[in-house]
């Protein structure tokens, strides 16, 4: 069967997209569809396949770019041009060139068209691939015709294509090449309309950017558009903002295009009225509706009519929860939990089994008000926002975990459409169930406010996680291996945080009532750098006392030189056992060794169960413990933590000297002792909780990967690693159900999970989309500050260190920390840091506690931080005002 050149608009469907590309599927589906599309027709993929079978080199072109790095922007740029030099000396195939040809004649050949790549890896739901490839406006003969087709096939190689395709995943030589050819329109004005507003990812404001003339003025940056934004609730334009249109561009009357300089007036006139905005915000929505999916529209206004010139998902939105109708709030526990990377399903599918709320204590599943969304964790919070007493209380609570994310939400429950929604709303969070779960922990805590001998705190938490981790171990190991075992994991995760909150939260209740009392009864009197003193050097922490072990393993690097260079040129995963052939190495080894059985099953990322731990790959922890040697002197850790101690004691007795001469002084400065003791003592064990869940972790990790080795032994997954891609209880089905096939499932979620790297999360976001977001005060900033929370107290001056992944980057002596949240797994940079400056994070999060206790200058919930800052910029980080500066480029 001869293949098939050229398919008009309307015999092509979305699900085309092998054999016309993206673009050429959505127009040929437009038009199917009814829309007004102007007419044209598509080259299928097989007339570019016939393109490269006469390019014999193509297969040599293809290994070289599939071991092309992602970041070799030089590489990219020698093989691609390279590349692009050889296919262009490629003859068209004649059959192709005759079908092109008859095409266009049978189209009209008195028309002016626009030729447009149309790749197999463009305008899909997850990877728009936008301006990769070349398009070429008004061509208007046989031979500008088929010129153009031949360099749309070969911009299939540009760099910048290549370069989105490595960084999206996408083989080289799955994807090909359509090229739409389609009749042109001489619009009066034209742009681009978003069916939801892509800035703010609102699903009911239609967002419209217009210019005079084609859009490719637009498209291109050249001119600023007028800016219309539409509410599809009311259908009313609820922004006109009119750009600086400089120019337009029109169609020449060789072929091309031309620019067009405007007069002031028509610069500075509204390209659309109120009306035709409406009007196109409601063609926006129809074919939104048609798609089920917001959609990235391209549109020109020609004689009064509209046309639709395309039509592709928009990417960047972030994903939403199912809706039932209502008006929802979502907040990140991702932020909450200072881990705003992608998580894997099973990850999130273990916190919403871990998260009790919005079940019975003996209810045994999934979390209703715990979402995956968008690879990140999101909790439902509206029914607590329901009610008059949570419009207060929530807000507030939000500020310790992420000072942003409490000011939008304190901003968005006075909104009138939000309090509308909440007086009606029937799902509203029961005073009565709060305190079912509040009333026995006050008095707890109270106790342990008041009462408790605070020295008893650190011993009475430990002898707790040691008896429930012994608990935890004989429950998994009672029943056989396999479904019976995968389901008793499945339960003791359901009940583990009921169990273990009401012996746990009480003593983080006391540290938040400790520091809250004393604070008053300082009042001014005290000096902050006092108090901060007062917050630093705990001894007995365990993410401390780790920190201190690992500077402990970089001494002894530095006493066995032959052990340090070991370590640094050997593979992290066999370094272990090759120690025994240098000297040292047995020392190096035994240290090593039991600081991986007390804290092997932590590691980067560790609340997502699927990430490596050090156990599994010490690769960043080994990076850590090398990267001290020769920048400092051995020991320097230790007495940097007993100074801090010191200070701690030394800086009490000021705090407790100034209460003293306040009014009633005598009374109130035992209180303040108090106080204090109780806040050290308690705020030791604020990071044993999390221990003890990741200890847990390692103990279900391992019963899951059992099932994931029955799985592939079966020949249902390929690798044992594939189960992070599955949900719990989908496991559980998996091996009561034996003719099961997980593998097309694996694969979906591993596309998904790449998607969902590249999205930025919100911290808050609606039902309907929007992304609540919040600025900071600025007025007592310095000008060009960039503002932030203050978590710990403190100023310093260093070089930034910008760190997304403590595996490959480290960080120096004396730099400032830059990194997009910290956890267990980070922290061992701190000994180094001389400040911190992240993207996330509250008074109360992990990166802000460790920095309080090492008495490092901190700044968290700085937005973009990683982006905004560069490693090598000279910074000043001022702990006290929240404020970031840049000093020297």
């Amino acid at each position: 069967m001869e293949p098939q050149f050229t398919l008009v608009f309307r015999e092509v469907a979305a699900q085309d997209i092998p054999l016309v590309g993206g673009k050429g599927a959505n127009l040929g589906e437009l038009a199917r569809a009814g829309f007004r599309v102007p007419p044209g027709f598509c080259i299928t993929t097989a007339g570019f396949d016939a393109f490269l079978e006469g390019a014999p080199a193509m297969e040599s072109y293809y290994a070289r770019l599939s071991r092309m790095g992602s970041d070799d922007l030089e590489g990219v740029r020698q093989l691609g041009g390279e590349l692009r030099s050889y296919l262009q000396q490629i003859e068209m195939p004649k059959p192709v060139a005759a079908a092109i040809a008859a095409a266009w004649r049978t189209l009209g050949t008195g028309e002016a068209y626009a030729v447009r790549s149309s790749a197999t890896a463009e305008d899909l739901p997850t990877a728009s691939f936008a301006g990769q490839q070349d398009t070429f406006l008004n061509v208007r003969t046989e031979t500008a015709l088929l010129d153009r087709v031949r360099a749309c096939w070969v911009s299939l190689f540009t760099d910048r294509a290549i370069l989105y395709r490595a960084q999206n995943g996408f083989d080289h030589r799955q994807v090909r090449l359509s090229v739409v050819v389609q009749q042109m329109v001489f619009p009066q004005v034209s742009g681009i309309l978003f069916s939801a507003d892509p800035v703010s990812g609102h699903r009911r404001i239609a967002s419209i950017d217009a210019s005079f003339g084609l859009g490719e003025a637009l498209v291109s940056g050249l001119v600023s558009a007028d800016l219309y934004r539409v509410d599809k609730r009311s259908w009313q334009v609820v922004e006109a903002r009119v750009g600086d249109k400089q120019l337009a561009v029109h169609p020449d009357p060789d072929g091309g295009t031309l620019q067009e300089a405007l007069g002031p007036e028509q610069r500075q006139a509204r390209v659309l009225s109120d009306g035709q905005a409406v009007e196109l915000a409601r063609l926006g929505a129809s074919i939104e509706d048609h798609y089920g999916a917001p959609q990235d529209i391209e549109w020109a206004l020609a004689d009064d009519e509209i046309y639709v010139l395309q039509s592709r998902p928009i990417t960047s939105l972030f994903p939403l929860p199912p809706q039932d109708g209502r008006l929802r709030v979502y907040f990140s526990f991702s932020h909450a939990q200072v881990m705003t990377d992608a998580m894997s399903p099973m990850g999130i599918s273990i916190w919403k089994l871990l998260f009790p709320f919005g079940r019975a204590d003996d209810a045994i599943g999934y979390n209703p008000f715990l979402h995956g969304v968008g690879g990140r964790m999101y909790v439902d919070i509206s029914p607590m926002l329901n009610t008059y007493l949570g419009r207060r209380a929530i807000p507030a609570a939000l500020m310790a975990a992420d000072a942003l994310s409490g000011i939008a939400l304190r901003e968005f429950v006075q909104r009138p459409e939000f309090l509308s929604f909440a007086e009606e709303a029937t799902q509203k969070a029961s005073l009565r169930g709060l305190l079912h779960w509040l009333g026995p922990l006050v008095p707890r805590a109270i106790y342990r406010l008041l009462l408790a001998p605070p020295e008893t705190a650190l011993p009475t938490v430990e002898q707790h996680i040691e008896n429930s981790l012994a608990a935890s171990r004989a429950e998994l190991a009672g029943p056989p291996a396999g479904l019976p075992r995968l389901k008793a994991a499945f339960a003791f995760t359901s009940a583990a945080f009921v169990e273990n909150a009401k012996s746990l939260i009480p003593y983080v209740m006391a540290i938040m009532m400790s520091k809250t009392i004393l604070e008053r009864l300082a009042g001014d009197r005290a000096d902050p750098a006092d108090l901060n003193a007062v917050y630093s050097g705990l001894e007995g922490n365990v993410t401390t006392n780790m920190d201190l072990e690992v500077g402990d393993l970089t001494d002894t690097l530095r006493r066995f030189p032959a052990v340090a260079e070991l370590v640094r040129s050997t593979d992290p995963g066999l370094v272990l056992e090759r120690l025994e052939a240098v000297e040292g190495g047995r020392m190096f080894e035994a240290q090593l060794r039991e600081f991986l059985r007390k804290y092997g099953m932590r590691g980067p990322s560790e609340i997502d169960i699927a990430r490596p731990r050090w156990n599994d790959n010490p690769q960043s922890l080994l990076q850590m413990v090398i990267s001290g040697v020769g920048l400092s002197k051995e020991g320097v850790h230790r007495e940097h933590f007993r100074r801090l101690v010191a200070d701690s004691k030394q800086a009490t007795e000021r705090v407790i000297g100034s209460v003293r001469r306040s009014r009633f002084g005598m009374l109130k400065a035992p209180l303040a002792r108090r106080m204090i003791a109780v806040y050290r003592s308690h705020m030791v064990v604020r990071e044993h909780p999390k221990f003890m869940l990741i200890k847990m972790f390692d103990m279900v990790q391992e019963v899951l990967l059992d099932a994931a080795g029955r799985l592939v032994e079966a020949g249902r997954l390929d690798v044992a690693a594939d189960i992070w891609n599955l949900e719990f209880d989908e496991v559980i089905r998996a091996l009561e159900q034996e003719e099961m096939d997980l593998r097309p499932l694996v694969a979906s979620r591993r596309a998904d999970l790449r998607h969902f790297q590249g999205l930025r999360p919100p911290r808050l976001f609606t039902s309907d989309g929007e992304q609540l977001k919040a600025t900071y005060a600025t007025d007592h900033m310095p000008a060009g500050a960039v503002p932030g929370s203050p978590v710990s107290a403190g100023v310093a001056e260093g070089s930034a260190r910008v760190v997304t992944d403590p595996a490959r980057e480290t960080l120096l002596p004396g730099e400032i920390l830059v990194a997009p949240f910290t956890d267990p797994g980070w922290t061992p940079l701190f000994i180094n840091a001389a400040g911190l400056v992240m993207e996330v994070g509250g008074l109360m999060t992990h990166g802000s506690v460790v920095a309080r206790e090492y008495g490092i200058p901190a700044v968290v919930g700085v937005p973009d931080a990683t982006q905004r800052f560069k490693t090598g910029q000279r910074l000043r980080v001022d702990g006290d005002g929240g404020f970031v500066e840049v000093l020297e480029a």
